[in-house]
């Protein structure tokens, strides 16, 4: 089973739109997906409540004693948190259990001051990646932070554009994914290939560094 933990500096940065995206990207493939709320917010609750299919599914954990083998033994391959903004104290526990790690992160200043903080906290963890969200095509902005991002750590290829399918898809209890042949679909789909890229999941030995 693989953990994949979605990790930001500051509220906004569509940690629970990663989070709901990846999981049911996940789950269209076949693989028994399951997901955790630990931001008080509850956004990802909500969608939760809100959706109809059965896949992915939502469990708790226990910020003290989460143990991947209960979720393992139970048949789920794959279990992404959603955690709260900032760097709460339990995370470095979920951290050194976690397959990998995405710090989703808007090209905003705010954003990529708050992503010093994260790097830090991901020190020593082998395999994580920074996820432009809300990013705007042929924009200096976004070019300007994929440059700052890339001295911090690796970032991911692919980037969510500012698009009303995200939230359009939120209201309904759906995922953008699931609009096929939008761009919106597209690029989840892409991004999540890479995570699989990322995880070993048909590619041999899981990347490290």
């Amino acid at each position: 089973m693989h953990t994949i933990l979605i990790f930001s500096g500051k509220g906004g940065a569509g940690k629970t739109t990663l989070t709901r995206e990846l999981a049911v990207a996940a789950s269209m493939t076949g693989r028994k997906v399951a997901v955790a709320d630990l931001d008080p917010q509850a956004g990802l609750t909500g969608w939760y409540g809100r959706r109809e299919a059965e896949a992915p599914v939502m469990v708790d954990i226990s910020l003290g004693g989460y143990d991947p083998a209960r979720f393992s033994s139970a048949g789920v391959a794959e279990l992404i948190i959603d955690l709260p903004p900032g760097v709460p104290s339990y995370v470095a526990s979920l951290i050194h259990k976690a397959d990998l790690v995405l710090v989703p992160c808007r090209p905003s200043p705010d954003d990529l001051a708050a992503a010093a903080g994260v790097v830090e906290a991901l020190a020593k963890h082998p395999t994580w990646a920074f996820v432009l969200t809300q990013t705007l095509p042929r924009s200096r902005l976004t070019d300007g932070a994929l440059r700052q991002l890339a001295a911090l750590g690796r970032v991911a290829p692919v980037s969510l554009g500012l698009r009303q399918d995200y939230p359009m898809a939120a209201i309904e209890g759906l995922a953008a994914i699931e609009f096929p042949s939008t761009k919106s679909a597209i690029e989840v789909s892409q991004l999540r290939s890479y995570v699989d890229t990322l995880l070993g999941i048909g590619h041999g030995k899981k990347a490290r560094g």
